[in-house]
């Protein structure tokens, strides 16, 4: 085997948080959780996992293989059924397993032997599956979209070669534009396009529409694994009791391993946060005053035609006092209308 420079995934358990509860259940156990192996084309190497009997009756247990195709948006793996399309990151195949069933008595183990042939034409990159535990035989538990009732033990395998590690944030998005509060949502997916397992993670920053930073938070905290060849999508939150108002921007700066080094890749989104009971009553008022000036000017303007209905001289200067009063007015008017035309487009042009 080559130099351990193509490690094995590490800590894999932490791409499948939820999913680690599942080493135990039902009266059966399984360990260890976790396969781990930096492995080069053509290598054959045979290890092993312990089952244990939690029950208080002899129990026979069925071992059996599958193939990990991807992972759901709760970090639970998602397990490949028969006939399933292939992804090419599959090693079920690869596996030894006795055929028979392992009868035990309660609260006892047993050693299953594992032995695993590594093909000469393997692909370089990650390669995923799990060793089962069931009180069923493999072909009843193949019917349905997932694994209920079963534990399994996960095998991690990077094999050595021309491995290919890059990954992209496909979306950062909002789930809306204006928001009436503090309360947004985030929806972000991440592709990874390359043949090794990557685990974006870094800040997820906010700041307001003065440029200062109103949250901050790290994003993957639990370094939740993006699958080769898949886009999974991510959903995050940024909640605050303190009222907001204006223009938002959220950036979004992760980083995940290569062989190279660390690699970064970052993203922003803008939003608005209007809430209803500050925008609402400026609307309303703004609407009044307009209202009440136009009548005001209209009464004024009447109440001096009729007192200067009396001379010519009189109406005259009337009727010049009117018009600039109504000039004012309108003048008055079309400033409002255009300042409030004006952030109804500047609104506009920053969502």
């Amino acid at each position: 085997m080559r130099t351990l420079q193509f490690l094995a995934v590490v800590f894999f358990v932490l791409l499948f948080p939820s999913f680690s509860l599942a080493q135990e259940r039902g009266g059966v156990s399984i360990q260890p959780a976790t396969i781990e192996r930096a492995a080069d084309p053509g290598d054959v190497f045979e290890t092993s996992v312990t089952v244990k009997n939690l029950s208080d009756t002899t129990q026979t247990y069925y071992i059996f293989t599958r193939d990990i195709v991807g992972v759901r948006e709760n970090n639970a793996p998602e397990f490949a059924q028969d006939g399933q399309e292939l992804t090419g990151f599959e090693l079920s195949s690869w596996v030894e397993l006795r055929e028979e069933p392992y009868t035990v008595a309660p609260n006892e183990s047993v050693t299953v032997p594992i032995k695993v042939n590594i093909p000469t034409t393997a692909s370089p990159g990650s390669h995923f599956g799990g060793v089962f535990v069931s009180i069923e035989p493999p072909r009843i538990r193949t019917v349905g979209a997932s694994v209920g009732y079963e534990v399994a033990s996960i095998v991690s395998l990077r094999i050595s070669g021309d491995t290919l590690i890059n990954a992209q944030i496909r979306e950062f998005s909002t789930e809306k534009i204006i928001h009436g509060s503090t309360n947004v949502n985030f929806n972000v997916r991440i592709q990874n396009s390359g043949n090794v397992l990557v685990r974006p993670h870094g800040p997820l920053e906010v700041y307001n529409m003065f440029g200062r930073q109103v949250y901050s938070n790290t994003f993957n905290e639990t370094l939740g694994g993006v699958f080769p060849g898949v886009i999974r999508s991510f959903k995050t939150s940024w909640r605050d009791e303190n009222p907001g108002f204006g223009r938002y921007q959220a950036i979004l700066s992760l980083i995940y391993e290569t062989d190279e080094g660390n690699r970064t890749i970052d993203a922003t989104v803008s939003f608005w946060i209007l809430p209803l009971n500050i925008v609402g009553p400026v609307l309303g008022g703004l609407a009044v005053l307009l209202l009440v000036g136009y009548f005001v000017v209209r009464i004024y303007v009447k109440r001096m035609v009729q007192q200067a209905t009396g001379s010519r001289r009189q109406f005259v200067r009337a009727r010049r006092k009117s018009k600039q009063v109504s000039m004012l007015t309108l003048i008055s008017i079309v400033l409002l209308t255009v300042t409030a035309l004006f952030l109804i487009l500047l609104l506009l042009l920053f969502a």
